[in-house]
């Protein structure tokens, strides 16, 4: 038996001498193993697992459990190697005093080829003894005494032997046994952990709960820690969180418009039902209490999550996601319901408290991070995102109907206070002529009965003339009031108001630009909001007031108003009041459109809205184009119809003040005439008509515009004065009393006007007095001067001089000097052939 023994050790003793097959047994074995198996022998010892070899078995165990070569990660200076090995051995040493199994790997990360040895040797005492237990399943006073009462520290020593015990991968069987029951170890422990989380979380003693939810994430047990915490979240006290009554109807009704008062409908606090007028109330305080209880909740949440997981793992995120999706979502889709009007009153409001009170207003959260807030308004918008796209589609709309709605209230005020007028009007000259005949089929036919008037026989009745007299006089009344009332086609506070109500619409919708998924469907529908705006403005409103303005300015005719008995105070006046009261409405339109042009500097351009490098193509710039061009037109259209009014009243004036003897006065027995050299009553009541109508513009549009009526103003008075002057007999003394007018035009448009084309006009005109007052006895002269052209400014031809020549009184006695000095003979140097 021993002589076998011998034999075997002879074998054994023999396979050592290979030197492969003995590195090759070496590289199988556990650490333990290792340092015996080397001590076999000295051959073993010296000669085949030499100091390098050793050192490289020590260096891959290092490798392996986690540990890196500092050299080779290129972690320190690049001294010398041996100063290198020398400073970190020295390290080592220095830390070994307060190196324990719970830190080591956190003091130890890593090596060099001389200290390998050293390194693994720290581990190896603190940590194999921990696995020599696992191996032989000694789990009794497992945990060294000091550790015992911290878990967390206990955790730590699972996690190193766990990540030490790699190094004993070699020996396979020795590696498994110590992880089979390490799972097991650390199963028990885990359950023990729970059980105490459990209990000291009943206890509210959240702090040492925290130490237990650590001790799982230390662990990596993170499904533990957060079905843990779940477990713990019960809904069911918010089954039924939304409050009953948000929605009141009020008992009386409302037809309230948003010029009598300030509305409900932009303070989104009523609405009218569908179902008939009865005002909605929305309690937003109902609201905000309810939605406190949920604000209250989740900050508990926050506050306890941040407790007991800190930063170390994200769990309050995931909370308040769930608590969107289960608690929060439905009964705020169930809040508005389908009602299309709710959504577009109530919706942005509610979705703002929502934001506030469930995020902005949360506490801050150690757990949820920096963007913590941030991060819960998304989850919010995803999950509204339904509900917010169902708002921006119906916004719109309902901004349309509700201005077509405000302005047809304001038209149908408009007609009704003009029928109410136009009956006062009847009933006051009725009284005045005190004539009771039923004349209401007669009442808009001022044509007829104007036409009427005039082919009454001498031998009707006293009151059949009165009668008609009345009818004409209501007929002028009734237009001088529609007249004044063009002003008031266009209500400047129900502009602004609708203006404001857009805005605000924009605003709520613009709020909405910060989701990301849906801002350009933000901005179209912000633009689509102005679109209406200015088409409504536009077609339903400046666009009719227009319309009916230039009608009435149309169907004014001033020389008609003076041929009646009735008095009509409404027409006493030294201006043309359509013209008046139309740039008066020029001057309101002017306002809207600079109301509509800081509209859209300020939110579409100011709030980005709109590209302002590219907004010349689109289509909301286009539809602010086409109001100003509406706008412009409809303007010039009045303007022209204005002035020629005006210049029909002018004519009204010639016809009417200028006397017959003005420019033809008698000559008195001794032959000479008595004048008072100055302007004519005429003249002066001209010139006062246009000082009361060139100046309407200044102030209620630019001044090329301005510009642009004054000078056709003075061009269109010019051809006037030119008719009148042709109209009209002049004699030499009437030749001063015209030069006098003519010189008070000139005045008028050289100093008060001040518009330097007319003033050529009217230096003209000055000139042509100066045919009148040439003596008869110089008609040599007058033809010289009628060959003139130059003297006229070159403004007629000599054949329109010669038809002012022919307006002289004398022109049959100087006829005759005059022609043959233009044309070089006279009628009797003609002969017949």
């Amino acid at each position: 038996m021993i002589n076998d023994l011998d034999a075997n050790a002879t074998v054994v003793e023999d396979l050592f001498k290979v030197p492969s097959i003995t590195v090759y047994i070496a590289s199988l074995l556990n650490t333990k193993d290792y340092i015996n198996f080397r001590q076999v022998n000295k051959r073993v010892y010296h000669e085949v697992l030499t100091d390098d070899l050793d050192r490289t078995i020590w260096m891959d165990k290092l490798a392996v459990i986690g540990l890196f070569k500092s050299t080779e990660a290129g972690e320190v200076d690049k001294k010398d190697e041996i100063e290198q090995q020398q400073e970190l051995l020295i390290e080592v040493t220095d830390q070994n005093n307060d190196i324990d199994a719970t830190n080591v790997f956190d003091r130890l990360s890593s090596f060099t080829d001389k200290n390998a040895k050293d390194v693994f040797k720290l581990f190896f005492d603190l940590l194999e003894k921990f696995c020599s237990k696992l191996y032989h399943n000694n789990m009794s006073h497992f945990f060294p005494a000091k550790y015992e009462k911290d878990p967390l520290s206990q955790a730590k020593i699972l996690n190193n032997i766990q990540r030490y015990n790699k190094c004993n991968i070699n020996d396979i069987d020795y590696y498994t046994k110590i992880e089979q029951n390490l799972v097991i170890l650390k199963e028990i422990f885990i359950n023990s952990v729970l059980q105490e989380a459990e209990r000291t979380y009943q206890n509210a003693d959240y702090k040492s709960t925290a130490t237990f939810i650590s001790v799982l994430l230390l662990l990596n047990e993170e499904v533990y820690a957060v079905e843990f915490y779940k477990s713990k979240i019960d809904y069911t006290d918010f089954e039924n969180w939304l409050p009953e009554g948000l929605l009141v109807k009020k008992e009386e009704k409302s037809n309230t418009s948003l010029l009598e008062s300030e509305t409900e409908l932009s303070k989104m606090e009523t609405s009218s039902s569908n179902k008939g007028d009865d005002q909605v109330i929305f309690d937003y305080d109902k609201l905000s209490d309810a939605l406190e209880k949920l604000q209250n909740y989740l900050n508990d949440n926050i506050d306890t999550i941040d407790i007991l997981f800190g930063n170390k793992y994200p769990m309050i995120l995931n909370i308040i996601e769930t608590f969107i999706q289960e608690v929060i979502l439905t009964p705020i889709n169930q809040l508005l319901g389908d009602n299309e009007e709710y959504i577009v009153l109530f919706f942005p409001r509610v979705y703002t408290m929502i934001t506030k009170m469930l995020c902005e207003d949360l506490h801050d959260s150690i757990n949820g991070g920096e963007t913590f807030h941030k991060v819960v308004k998304e989850f919010l918008n995803i999950y509204l995102t339904d509900n917010i796209v169902k708002y921006l589609n119906l916004t719109p709309m309902y901004v349309r109907n509700e201005i077509s709605k405000e302005f047809k209230a304001h038209d149908e005020k408009v007609r009704s206070e003009e029928m109410q007028k136009n009956e006062e009007i009847y009933n006051s000259l009725r009284n005045q002529s005190e004539i009771g005949t039923d004349i209401g089929t007669d009442k808009n036919d001022f044509l007829s009965s104007f036409t009427k008037l005039f082919k009454m026989s001498n031998a009707q009745s006293d009151r059949q003339n009165m009668e008609d007299q009345l009818k004409l006089a209501y007929n002028l009344n009734t237009i001088s009031n529609n007249l004044k009332n063009i002003k008031t086609l266009v209500s400047l506070d129900l502009c602004y108001k609708v203006v404001q109500l857009v805005k605000e619409k924009i605003d709520e919708v613009n709020y909405f630009t910060e989701i990301d998924t849906i801002a350009n469907i933000v901005k179209t529908k912000c633009q689509a909001l102005f679109k209406i705006l200015v088409n409504e403005l536009c077609e339903a409103h400046v666009k009719p007031a227009f319309e009916k303005g230039t009608k009435l300015l149309q169907q004014y005719d001033p020389n008609e108003i003076d041929k009646i008995d009735i008095n009509l105070q409404a027409f006493q006046t030294a201006k043309v009041e359509p013209l008046v009261n139309f740039t008066e409405l020029m001057n309101i339109c002017d306002i809207i459109l600079q109301m509509i042009s800081i509209f859209y500097k300020n939110e579409l351009l100011g709030k980005n809205i709109i590209d302002k490098n590219r907004d010349f193509l689109n289509d909301v710039v286009q539809a602010k184009k086409k109001f100003e061009t509406v706008v412009d037109d409809y303007v010039a259209e009045g303007l022209n119809i204005g002035i020629s009014k005006l210049m029909d009243k002018i004519n009204f004036v010639f016809n009417t003040v200028q006397l017959p003897d003005d420019f033809n006065p008698e000559v008195g027995s001794s032959g000479a005439s008595t004048l008072e050299i100055k302007p004519t009553q005429c003249a002066m009541q001209v010139v006062e008509l246009l000082e009361n109508h060139c100046f309407l513009l200044n102030g209620a549009t630019d001044k090329g515009t301005v510009d642009v009526y004054q000078q056709e103003i003075g061009e269109r008075f010019f051809n006037e004065v030119v008719k009148h002057i042709k109209g009209s007999l002049i004699s030499e003394d009437g030749g001063i009393i015209l030069i006098c007018d003519l010189n008070y035009y000139y005045d008028f448009f050289s100093k008060k006007l001040r518009q330097k084309s007319l003033v050529r006009l009217y230096q003209g005109l000055k000139n042509i007095g100066q045919l009148y007052i040439i003596s008869g006895k110089d008609s040599k002269d007058l033809g010289k001067m009628i060959s003139d052209l130059g003297k006229f400014q070159g403004l007629f031809t000599q054949e329109e001089i010669y038809e002012f020549v022919q307006r002289r009184a004398d022109w049959i006695r100087v006829k005759r000097d005059v022609e043959k000095v233009m044309y070089g003979l006279g009628v009797k140097d003609c002969v017949i052939m």
